[in-house]
């Protein structure tokens, strides 16, 4: 089996604590878990996973700018993921950016074209794998995933990009 967009089951949820996940990186009262999920068609945790192996990605949200010139923190191009791996979580940020031109793609068949880069990784390597397996492991997951995972098919069918790392 390989990665697979889903909704998390509510024991999942729970196993993997993911409304304590979510919160850590969401700083706006109105976007903190359980009660974000009533905003949602489904009222569930969406992820990445390959359930033959025990890993997912999980998207936790935007990093926040709290320089902003209004003072309010505003949302960035980066974006924290959760990669869960031998019973350990991998914590990145990626950053979106625009593609080179060289390498665009037709817009009408792909009007979202970005490129995912790496700001950070903690841990870089796990005891039982390196970091190229884990990129390697992430570039799989985020293939997958796309761009919104299970939460918005439409966008991720307009979607192309390419790992700049």
């Amino acid at each position: 089996m390989s990665f697979v967009n889903a909704y998390v089951s509510n024991e999942d949820a729970k196993k993997y604590d993911l409304d304590n996940l979510w919160n850590k990186y969401n700083i706006w009262p109105n976007h903190k878990m359980p009660n974000l999920l009533n905003s949602f068609d489904v009222h569930q945790h969406a992820w990445c996973v390959d359930k033959e192996r025990g890993y997912w990605l999980f998207s936790c949200g935007r990093v926040h700018n709290y320089d902003s010139p209004s003072g309010i923190p505003e949302p960035t191009s980066k974006e924290v993921f959760i990669l869960h791996v031998d019973g350990q979580n991998i914590e990145f940020i990626l950053d979106s950016s625009d593609l080179d031109p060289s390498e665009s793609v037709s817009t009408d068949l792909y009007p979202i074209q970005f490129a995912w880069e790496i700001v950070s990784m903690n841990p870089s390597s796990l005891p039982t794998l390196s970091k190229a397996d884990l990129l390697t492991i992430l570039k799989e997951a985020l293939t997958i995933y796309k761009c919104r995972g299970i939460r918005n098919l439409e966008t991720n069918k307009k979607s192309f990009f390419k790992f700049n790392f």
